[in-house]
């Protein structure tokens, strides 16, 4: 997928690491749908499920921005505002 592919390159260029699947280390789980059972195991242990702008965004302005207007299902995990993108 040449998108997805856009979006690790420019979450790595962020400072962000990619992982294939969810892990105790992981902060936010950038994707296109909130109800995936990747997403709902992100939520379950207390991850932030935001959609792809977020990266776009952080990108554009060159710095991480807020999550909150970008957060897919209503994710919020309370320490997560601030934290780098990842996969």
């Amino acid at each position: 997928n040449p998108l997805r592919s856009r979006l690790r390159a420019a979450a790595a260029a962020l400072g962000a690491q990619y992982r294939p699947d969810w892990g105790p280390d992981s902060t936010h789980l950038v994707c296109a749908f909130p109800r995936t059972p990747k997403a709902a195991r992100a939520r379950q242990l207390g991850g932030t499920v935001v959609g792809p702008e977020w990266v776009w965004e952080c990108q554009r302005r060159r710095t991480r921005v807020p999550c909150a207007p970008y957060l897919l299902d209503g994710s919020a995990s309370s320490g997560s505002e601030g934290e780098g993108p990842e996969d």
